[in-house]
């Protein structure tokens, strides 16, 4: 350890850049304009302006060259010469309303953007977001990132320190600054204010004074009197009288740091300047304090003369996660606002990662080209929406309106390049077996090990044919079962690229299909067989229906199949009963509404709240469908809850209370049970006509049990009921309210019970007897915007983040035996979020692929699957996997294409070790915790 003879402060000039949040995208980009071309100016013509940390992320520079291409030299000569500092990130994203691998594209993107223009900050700079993920330090490690700094968010009961080392569940360690007191914005409100505006920010006497503040302007016309006044002159104050103090404080900031003789002031705040006074500032610091150097750096050299002054071995370990409380820092509960948002990027990964990439891949190692540029852009869209203002939609309605654009716009991309890759493997397939006129399905299994799916689909035949009823049979002939929904006559445009569109007059059957194994990864075609024809013309006595009985549906109450048995109850409630271990559990899902006069980012019961069951409301119970294939109960509530909040005219979080007047909430649930199924699917449809409230749905376990796990980042977090309690014994109760990837679930040492999703973000496991599961289904929030701690953009008449209108939320509850391993709880996931696709194909007779394969499969269900794309810079397949488990597993990995080369390689996709291929199969152990990138040639 190293210690110089005099105390040095190291001073980083810095801002934090939302993309969007109070103001719109465009808005902020005439800002972003502003800002960079005072940066460049002042680096280019200050040489005593050491350098500039621009964000962690390097969109803002897309975004100004956007309009300034012309600026592009410029920037890359300051990124060159060491003097401004950008990325490793794309967009700053917040973490838990996205996929991990979203997480790695971004730093992906932002690596190589940023080495377009000489290179990228090597220090994980994450102070955006609220809370850090577990998987982290193992992803910057792999990326070759030692150092972090991770001010959001810590506590100081596990970090007592500055400084702590951050660790991952799979050993991975990284040296992480959780900063000082106001983090990021240490020496900005401890240093700049006074200086530079005579004013000490935490006195609470900062305060605009017409006249004398400087010059300002505010749109004066009715529509626009909402808007924020706007400072369009720069502050000529300079107190040189106030430095001595000023930069004692500053330094006493970081008094916690283990190396008192070394510390970093971070001298930026959200949307500030370059501060061309910043030199000057130092300057005078170091005159006022002989005994301190204060110097104008990066985070790179603060952490690198950190290094040389601490003992490793004496810092603070911190494993996992960095979501600790209170709520407010860590804005637990932001995860259920604006809940469509978090829904519509869900079904966008899902078509990118899951369905999309996956197919081009293996049809580029088959030897056809990739759509590398189209993917590109989707990704581009899809990013681009994670910024985390944007994800969480905590702004006004204009900027949730084009972040919607944005995933729709991924969305559609994503769609569109799988239609197309299915249409160039459908020109593969040899079918020659099958008849010419043989309407033919193509069934699609993106997952990782082979599939049975009772399959709801459409089918058309030709009206000449009057098909009355169809069936369905393997290529060999062996029946697959069909169960008739309804049928109906279309006329079907048919688009040809060197004609009009053809119209196509058909019979279009809506059926259960049982699939019967289809291929991991890859796809099998099947025959579609006419049953029954019929006389078109006639109107009276069709054929009637035959059936074997069997039926999923008894009365109007009863599900049962194989595994599982659901009895609804007159309350709108269901019991469900396992088979496997014949555990039932009664009363499940109820719904449960609550007020909600809180903010975007915490939630806040008003002080007279009503918690409103909707067990005290009539519910409407039929059979919707029903046969051996699949039953659908559906459950219809109407609940009177309060229309919307009452605060008076104080706007306090947690005021007022529940208004008089009433409104209906329709909510209704489709229970879906299928053969084989080991669970049950839930479709619920909410009418949300109420204001500032938060619905959620109640599932007791009846498991005692203190913890709850949940799918996070390449790992699964397994928290506490009740989140970090004191000395006194008090917790947060906020706390407690969880994030969730695809599933949470909640286990003993013999039963467990989990529910996945495609589409829902936060949970809570109560304490109370049956250690019920609160699904969070979405809060309604005013508009209002934390512009600073003392005020608000308030925008009463943008409804947005009410959420009035029809919202749709998809889950699955499965109870089994043991924990979410056992219960296989990622396999399960993964039936609502990469579930078989199908298409209707006419034959093709000159294609070169089987009508039936495999092209990959993971032979371990406790090892997932995390992308299977391209890779970044070469032509080849990247396959990442990881193994959430406390425990070493080991895979076969089978290919459906010729390998010639497999290597082991970091994140960034630079090899690290061969592995060995044997006929297009390899074995890889992965360690507990563990992520593993392979490269497939």
């Amino acid at each position: 350890m190293q210690k110089e003879s005099k105390q040095t402060a190291i001073v980083v000039g810095h801002t934090h850049w939302d993309r969007e949040w109070r103001y719109p995208i465009y808005k902020n980009r005439s800002l972003l304009l502003e800002f960079m071309d005072w940066l460049l100016e002042i680096l280019e013509t200050d040489e005593g302006y050491a350098g500039f940390l621009l964000d962690g992320q390097t969109v803002c520079l897309q975004d100004y060259l956007e309009i300034r291409p012309e600026n592009r030299g410029r920037i890359e000569a300051q990124v060159k010469a060491g003097r401004l500092w950008i990325g490793p990130w794309y967009t700053l994203p917040d973490l838990f309303p996205v996929s991990g691998e979203c997480l790695l594209r971004s730093l992906l993107k932002g690596i190589r953007y940023a080495d377009e223009f000489g290179g990228y900050n090597p220090i994980a700079y994450h102070t955006f977001g609220w809370g850090q993920t577990a998987q982290f330090p193992q992803i910057y490690e792999s990326l070759g990132i030692k150092y972090a700094v991770a001010a959001k968010k810590v506590s100081e009961e596990r970090a007592p320190h500055c400084e702590f080392l951050w660790t991952a569940p799979d050993g991975s360690t990284v040296l992480a600054s959780r900063l000082g007191h106001f983090g990021r914005q240490n020496g900005y409100f401890y240093l700049h204010f006074p200086v530079r505006l005579n004013n000490q920010y935490d006195d609470n006497v900062y305060a605009w004074k017409w006249g004398e503040t400087g010059l300002a302007y505010h749109r004066a016309d009715a529509d626009q009197a909402r808007t924020d006044y706007f400072r369009i002159d720069h502050e000529q104050g300079y107190f040189k009288e106030n430095v001595k103090a000023a930069a004692q404080r500053t330094w006493d900031n970081m008094d916690k740091t283990m190396a008192q003789d070394w510390r970093l002031l971070m001298c930026g705040c959200d949307f500030s300047t370059p501060n061309p006074h910043l030199p000057r500032m130092v300057r005078d610091c170091n005159e006022a304090h002989p005994d301190i150097e204060f110097r104008m750096g990066s985070l790179e050299e603060y952490f690198k003369g950190l290094e040389e002054r601490i003992d490793r071995s004496k810092v603070p370990v911190v494993d996992g996660e960095l979501r600790d409380g209170e709520p407010c820092g860590a804005s637990a509960n932001a995860l259920a606002t604006r809940i469509h948002i978090k829904q519509l990027n869900k079904k966008a990964e899902n078509v990118m990662i899951r369905r999309t990439e996956p197919l081009a891949a293996c049809l580029f190692m088959n030897g056809h080209s990739y759509p590398e540029k189209f993917l590109e852009k989707g990704w581009e869209y899809l990013l681009k929406a994670h910024a985390h203002d944007s994800i969480n939609g905590v702004t006004q309605d204009k900027t949730v309106e084009d972040n919607i654009y944005r995933l729709n716009q991924a969305l559609e991309i994503g769609e569109t390049i799988y239609d197309d890759t299915v249409a160039a493997l459908i020109k593969r397939l040899d079918l020659s077996e099958f008849g010419e006129k043989d309407q033919l399905l193509l069934i699609h299994n993106p997952q990782p090990r082979p599939v049975r799916e009772v399959i709801r689909l459409a089918v058309d035949t030709p009206q000449e044919e009057n098909v009355w009823a169809i069936g369905a049979e393997e290529a060999d002939g062996t029946p697959l079962e069909v169960q008739m929904i309804s049928r109906d006559e279309h006329k079907q445009p048919v688009h040809d690229i060197e004609a009009r569109p053809w119209p196509f007059l058909v019979d279009r059957h809506e059926v259960y299909l049982d699939s019967g194994n289809i291929p991991a990864g890859g796809y099998k075609v099947v025959r579609v067989v006419h049953e029954k024809t019929f006389w078109r013309e006639e109107e009276w006595w069709p054929a009637m229906r035959k059936s074997k009985g069997g039926l999923i549906g008894t009365g109007t109450h009863i599900l049962e199949n194989e595994n599982l048995k659901v009895e609804v109850n007159p309350d709108g409630t269901f019991d469900l009963t396992d088979k496997s271990n014949e555990r039932s559990i009664t009363g499940m899902h109820a719904f449960e509404d609550e007020g909600d006069t809180g903010d975007y980012w915490a939630y806040y019961p008003p002080c007279q709240n009503q918690a409103i069951s909707s067990r005290g409301f009539e519910s409407r119970i039929w059979m919707e469908d029903n046969g051996p294939l699949s039953g659908t109960i559906c459950i219809e509530k109407i609940m009177r809850i309060p229309s919307r909040a009452e605060y008076g005219k104080i706007n306090i979080q947690g005021y007022g209370k529940r208004s008089e007047d009433l409104v209906d909430m329709k909510i209704v649930s489709k229970l879906s049970l299928t053969k084989g199924a080991r669970q049950l699917r839930i479709k619920t449809k909410v009418e949300n006509k109420a204001k500032d409230h938060r619905l959620r749905v109640m599932i007791p376990s009846d498991i005692k049990a203190d913890f709850s796990d949940a799918a996070g980042h390449f790992t699964v977090d397994r928290r506490h009921m009740v989140h970090e309690v004191d000395q006194a014994g008090k917790h947060y109760p906020e706390m407690a309210l969880r994030p969730q990837g695809v599933f949470c679930s909640v286990s003993d040492d013999q039963s467990g019970l989990s529910i996945v999703n495609n589409c829902l973000t936060e949970f809570q496991l109560l304490d109370d007897e049956r250690r019920t599961i609160a699904l969070t289904l979405f809060r309604a929030v005013r508009n209002r915007i934390c512009t600073e701690s003392r005020v608000s953009a308030e925008f009463p008449d943008q409804l947005g983040s009410q959420i009035l209108q029809t919202l749709e939320f998809e889950y699955s509850i499965c109870p089994h035996k043991g924990s979410w391993i056992e219960g296989k709880a990622y396999p399960e996931a993964d039936r609502l979020n990469a579930r078989p696709a199908v298409m209707q194909i006419s034959r093709n007779a000159a294609g070169d692929l089987p009508h039936s394969v495999s092209l990959y499969e993971i032979d371990n269900d406790s090892i997932i699957l995390s992308t299977f794309k391209k890779a970044e810079d070469e032509e080849a397949i990247i396959l990442r996997i990881f193994n959430p488990t406390a425990t070493s597993q080991s895979t076969n990995i089978r290919l459906g294409f010729p390998v010639k080369q497999a290597t082991m390689t970091n994140l960034n996709e630079v090899d690290l070790a061969t592995l060995p291929v044997e006929n297009n199969q390899l074995s890889v152990t992965l360690e507990k915790g563990k992520i593993v990138t392979i490269m497939l040639k």
